[in-house]
């Protein structure tokens, strides 16, 4: 049997060692650039919350409207 040599194998195990420490080091910086990152939103939460809530009082209003003239029908 002919021996062959490892130093083909190990070259690929230690790179790919090197590219595992490589993303786990960047992995931090990888999830802070990508997507959106609702803390560095320019859009404060306070006014979001203030939005969502004038937009279901408008819901609750119109509700109330159509049960009235339902109720008025009937």
């Amino acid at each position: 049997m002919k021996k062959l040599s490892a130093s083909g194998a190990i070259g690929l195990l230690l790179t790919m060692l090197i590219i595992a420490l490589l993303f786990i080091m960047l992995m931090p910086s990888i999830k802070s650039s990508g997507g959106t990152n609702l803390d560095a939103s320019p859009i404060k939460q306070e006014s979001l919350e203030d939005e969502v809530n004038q937009k279901l009082n408008e819901i609750q209003n119109m509700r109330n409207q159509s049960l009235n003239i339902n109720h008025e029908n009937y």
